[in-house]
This record gives structure tokens, C-alpha cells and sequence, in this order.
């Protein structure tokens, strides 16, 4: 069990939910709610000494719902555990996060919504990404 949590981006915006809480967040799960620090699973199924180094020429960039992050069951702290470039924000349809709006406008990125395709009309379906200049 990894006593040391991550520095990852989701790991922040997980850390900064649970300073505005008023109240525990009591996830179910675990003898007693327990989990690692590291991946939010219960001590008996850690993946801490699994967890991959997976080089990768993409960045993913979370847009989450407010409570999302301290779920322990979220698919954003894996992905942003194997991802080196994980960006993670709380989404409020009012007032984006002024960091995302700069980070989606940043030229050196190509942001893609990623959502099944058999939801999505067939011309909005990207299956290979835009030729970009150099940076």
C-alpha cells in the first residue's frame, strides 16, 4: 500500500475538493472505508507496484463534476496515474476554470471531446488527428 498519494492532477483537484468540504467524504468500500493513499483502492486490491510507465506523445485534459474526484472508483486517477500530461479540472458550466480556457486555446494542443461514436453524428466522429504546424 502506497502511503505516499501521487502529485498527479487529478490527486489535486482531489485535494482541493476536500479543503472547501464541510463535511468526511466516507466513500463505500474496504474494511472501514480504507484505502491507499496511492490509488484509491481497498489495501487488498492495490495496483501501486503495478502501475505502468507508459510513454505517450498525448495529453488527456479531465473536465470533471464537482464530486467526481473524490470518488475512489474514478477512471480519471488511473488514466492520469499512466499519463505523464493529465490535466484535471472541476467543471461549472457558469464559470470554466480561467487555466482550462487558457489550456485548451494553447496552440501546441489538439482538444478532441472523447465520447462513443455511435452517439455522435457520423461527420463529427475524428478517427485521425489534424496536421498541425511545428512548435
Amino acid at each position: 500500500m502506497n502511503a505516499n498519494p501521487p502529485a498527479h492532477a487529478v490527486s489535486r483537484l482531489r485535494t482541493a475538493r476536500l479543503a472547501r468540504s464541510t463535511k468526511p467524504f466516507l466513500a463505500r468500500g474496504g474494511p472501514q472505508g480504507e484505502r491507499c493513499a496511492g490509488c484509491r483502492l481497498m489495501p487488498s486490491h492495490c495496483l501501486c507496484d503495478l502501475r505502468p510507465s507508459v510513454p505517450t506523445h498525448a495529453a488527456v485534459c479531465l473536465i470533471m463534476a464537482e464530486n467526481e474526484a473524490l470518488k475512489p472508483s474514478n477512471t480519471g486517477w488511473l488514466i492520469a496515474d499512466v499519463v505523464p500530461d493529465t490535466f484535471a479540472f472541476e467543471w461549472a458550466r457558469t464559470a470554466p476554470d480561467p487555466a482550462m480556457l487558457t489550456l485548451l486555446a494553447d496552440p501546441q494542443w489538439q482538444p478532441y471531446v472523447v465520447f462513443p461514436g455511435e452517439f455522435v453524428a457520423p461527420e463529427r466522429v475524428v478517427t485521425e488527428l489534424q496536421p498541425t504546424s511545428a512548435v
